[in-house]
């Protein structure tokens, strides 16, 4: 009798048998991993990068001045406005609103991928999300991803949902309509929280035109078209907004963001974008995420990008026909990709772009490395996949272990607003502070993180300045004159935030010296905060410029 060889205890079909015994175990395991780890790098203060103060101060605007939210989409503001009515203004609050948002995220995701994917990728996957601090950062911070990522495993469950339906009348039953036109609503929800949700009506489209059901593409393209027109209609009577807001497309046409003089972006360079960002957010970003590449390594590998998308293609062609699940999965991640590393300028160079896709790029992976697994001549993959997706998961929590700061944590819950920030931003935000004490209600200040400096100065109005609008002084004293600004700061604030190199974002130092130039007496300093890396506050005299005009 031929003796049955024995398998080795790492080998992914024995560890998938493992976990199949015990999966929910394992993960409320892995939650409650996550929750503590979510409270163990959880941050009070708004980040630097702006963004997430801006959602603020728009779900402000829109419960005081009722100004509808449209830059960046309006769906995140407007549930921020709703918790800040509720609860009111109270960032601790807003941001717990974010962990209670992952961790249903994280929650949802195990629940609608269970039994459809493999227990190796699916655990591997939470087990990274549950120890990065890359990923952990968003359950502390009012950015839009937290929502998004709900939102987008809604439409994951109505798409499980009925995957295994066929639609053989034009005129679907009550209960199939009704999951078409929840699912419809649900792609315009995505699409008005960011930009890029446009990608899931397209991914609805293709992946049924796929499967042949091309009575579903046109329901859900129908249903989609109805309730964003039903939407833009109802925001324009209401709101007296535009049907069309475009400024956010209009950026993304630039070849400079922030330079719209260099011209709109050609076929070639949107070209150079995808191989660019592609560099970017796969050989840098999603390595740093599960732990092969550490946070302060910069450059970028394309052999890594190009072996990704190589691993991504292949598996997609091996079960496509085989799990319907994945199918879906792998034109979503494809059409979202490609939107982003098309259409962003590779100057914005920021993960949270992709960490909505990245639970689902993990998952295919996996799932692409063991569809290779079970091919006779590739079974040592068998024996590796196990060891890298364990180390994987260990570099990933030492890593982020490192940048964990209690210290920090532990002065911003006692009181201390600003510990934890470089010295650049402490004299900023001290500045902002200054502000709302010492000026008076219709001194108008203008700087260049206004929704940064109006959280710390308590609610006050700044107005920003984030590109010169002309190289004529006197354009830009009527610019500022025109919106009754009285006093500007100028700050030092780093361009690379990580370290000091003596290179400063002078966005507003610009701006004043080309006025400086011909009217050298139009600002007035008022006040210093910081020694090295200082915040100044000036007071505009209109009247230096003035004079001067009517003397020529």
């Amino acid at each position: 009798m031929q003796r049955k060889r024995k398998q080795t205890p790492i080998e992914p079909l024995k560890l998938e048998s493992w976990l199949q015994k015990r999966p929910n175990t394992v993960f409320y395991l892995l939650m409650a991993v996550y929750i503590i780890f979510s409270c163990l790098y959880f941050n009070v203060k708004p980040s630097i990068a702006g963004d997430d103060s801006s959602y603020i101060i728009r779900a402000i605007n829109f419960i005081e001045l009722g100004k509808f939210p449209t830059y960046q989409g309006p769906i995140y503001p407007l549930f921020l406005s709703l918790i800040i009515t509720l609860t009111g203004m109270n960032l601790i609050v807003l941001k717990l609103t974010s962990m209670a948002l992952m961790v249903g995220f994280i929650y949802l995701f195990y629940h609608f991928f269970k039994n459809k994917i493999s227990y190796v990728s699916l655990f591997y996957t939470i087990a990274v999300l549950s120890v990065s601090n890359l990923f952990l950062f968003f359950s502390s911070q009012t950015f839009s991803e937290a929502l998004f990522m709900v939102l987008q495993m809604l439409l994951f469950f109505l798409v499980f949902k009925g995957v295994q339906n066929k639609q053989d009348k034009w005129i679907p039953a009550k209960r199939e309509l009704g999951i078409l036109i929840l699912t419809s609503f649900v792609c315009v929800l995505l699409f008005l929280t960011r930009t890029i949700g446009f990608g899931a009506l397209l991914t609805m489209i293709i992946y049924y035109v796929i499967q042949k059901n091309y009575k579903r593409a046109i329901y859900i393209t129908l249903f989609f078209s109805i309730i964003i027109s039903l939407f833009f209609t109802v925001r324009s009577i209401g709101w007296d907004v535009p049907s069309k807001s475009s400024e956010q497309s209009s950026l993304l046409l630039n070849k400079n963001p922030y330079d719209k003089s260099e011209g709109k972006e050609d076929f070639n360079g949107f070209i150079a974008r995808f191989k660019d960002n592609s560099n970017l957010y796969l050989s840098k970003h999603l390595m740093r995420i599960v732990g092969f590449r550490s946070s302060t390594i910069n450059s970028v590998k394309p052999v890594i990008s190009l072996a990704i998308y190589l691993i991504l293609i292949l598996g997609f062609f091996r079960f496509a026909k085989q799990n319907k699940y994945l199918l879906f999965t792998g034109i979503y991640i494809a059409i979202m990709l490609g939107i982003t590393f098309f259409s962003l300028q590779k100057i914005w160079d920021q993960y949270r772009l992709i960490v909505p896709f990245i639970p689902l790029m993990l998952v295919v992976l996996v799932e692409s490395f063991l569809y290779f697994g079970k091919i006779e001549r590739f079974k040592l993959i068998n024996k590796i996949i196990p060891f890298v997706l364990v180390l994987s998961v260990v570099l990933t929590f030492t890593r982020g272990v490192k940048t964990m700061d209690i210290p920090t944590l532990s002065k911003n819950l006692r009181g201390d607003k600003l510990a934890g920030y470089t010295p650049d931003w402490i004299s900023y935000l001290q500045m902002s502070e200054y502000c709302h004490t010492s000026l008076s209600s219709d001194q108008f200040v203008a700087c260049r993180k206004p929704n940064m400096a109006r959280i710390y100065g308590k609610g006050k109005k700044f107005h920003g300045i984030y590109r010169i609008p002309s190289n004529n002084p006197d354009e830009l004293i009527k610019y500022l004159k025109d919106r009754k600004v009285t006093h500007i700061i100028m700050g030092k604030l780093r361009k690379n935030p990580y370290m000091f190199t003596g290179q400063t974002i002078n966005t507003i130092q610009r701006f004043m010296g080309m006025i400086v130039k011909k009217y050298p007496e139009t600002f007035k300093l008022v006040k210093k905060f910081g020694t090295q890396e200082p915040a100044y506050l000036f007071q505009i005299n209109y009247t230096s410029s003035e004079s001067k005009n009517n003397n020529q």
